[in-house]
């Protein structure tokens, strides 16, 4: 969906926040939100914005190095942003005080886990599976990611596809693929098996 009178957007909906944890825009900008940053944390319920609004902002902002030089993180919970726009790839990691900002290589593969959800010893285990699949891999595309996205390790608790006692669990996968000259956003409902595609093609 996207906003009214603005670039167009296209993003899975919280509907609870009314923001999502990862965007595409029209012009090919990719934004990609994990809660916590550095480490788990305990929420404050008196923040002033939620962190899937600052998804949405980011893509809508006209430049990335505006944003991350001048948007007002006070007041919002830590968390990890992913922004994107060839050739630029940014982490930002906002810890509730203070923002780090750093570039990222768009030529090697990356993983994130989010630290509220899993240790660091989880998230290096994670980090070694993505490793040994990358090894084990011969072709990276999206139904090949996605697969990967869908692995069983034997430990509902910390797959990929989470399920802890149907309290906190796994409900979607988003996949965002960019081209030259198109890109599209891939989103899948697991409980329903639903699969929703948008297309963007570049002018």
């Amino acid at each position: 969906m996207h906003p009214p009178g603005k670039n167009v957007i296209h993003y899975p909906l919280d509907e609870t926040s009314g923001g999502s944890w990862i965007a595409l825009s029209d012009e090919g900008r990719v934004v990609c939100l994990l809660n916590g940053a550095f480490e788990s944390f305990i929420p404050d319920p008196s923040y002033r914005k939620s962190r899937g609004q600052v998804v949405i902002d980011a893509v809508h902002e006209s430049d990335i190095q505006y944003f991350t030089d001048n948007y007002n993180f006070e007041g919002i919970a830590p968390f990890t942003l992913l922004l994107f726009e060839n050739p630029t790839f940014i982490q930002l990691i906002w810890d509730g005080t203070k923002k780090e900002v750093s570039p990222l290589s768009i030529t090697e593969p990356h993983i994130w886990s989010s630290v509220t959800l899993y240790p660091p010893p989880v998230r290096a285990w994670r980090k070694s599976l993505f490793e040994k699949w990358l090894g084990e891999t011969d072709v990276y595309n999206r139904e090949t990611i996605i697969q990967f996205h869908q692995m069983a390790n034997g430990d509902p608790d910390n797959d990929f596809i989470m399920n802890r006692r149907d309290v906190v669990r796994t409900l979607s996968i988003t996949n965002v693929e960019l081209r030259p000259k198109s890109s599209s956003i891939l989103h899948l409902e697991l409980d329903n098996e639903l699969r929703e595609e948008i297309l963007v093609k570049y002018e």
